[in-house]
């Protein structure tokens, strides 16, 4: 084989690779299109986005999303700053703090550290997220 056809050959098992991937990624639910973090989406809107570290029912973490997410969004997870999923929150309502839909996690804030993101996935598909910096810290967006 000549050295053009080794390139060549290593080429088309390249994009075989990346067509493999892709459409493991699409399969599990991920957005093709998502920014550098796989799987998270682009930046969710703001107005109305609070992450609360400790809440005053149970001491937990409570995230409200921006109430033009409501009815919208199939669920909420925490994910590290790779994208991988940490914790898979509870919808909690959404007719109360100005029609937003309300995620309930089993900690607070602070321990989910930091540099980390909460994820809504979208009835529609796709997801969008809202980059944390310090989990034990208040986010507003």
């Amino acid at each position: 084989m000549t050295r053009k056809e080794q390139c060549m050959t290593l080429n088309r098992v390249a994009v075989l690779m990346a067509v493999l991937v892709a459409g493991g990624l699409l399969g599990m639910g991920c957005d093709s299109s998502s920014s550098s973090s796989s799987g998270i989406g682009s930046q969710g809107e703001g107005g109305g986005f609070v992450w609360k570290p400790r809440s005053e029912s149970d001491g937990r973490l409570v995230v409200l999303l921006p109430p033009q997410y409501r009815g919208q969004v199939e669920g909420a997870f925490i994910s590290d700053e790779n994208g991988g999923p940490i914790e898979r929150g509870r919808f909690a309502g959404d007719t109360h703090n100005g029609f937003r839909p309300h995620y309930r996690f089993t900690q607070h804030g602070s321990a989910y550290g930091n540099d980390i993101y909460l994820v809504a996935d979208l009835k529609e598909g796709g997801s969008v997220h809202w980059p944390i910096a310090a989990g034990a810290a208040r986010h507003d967006y």
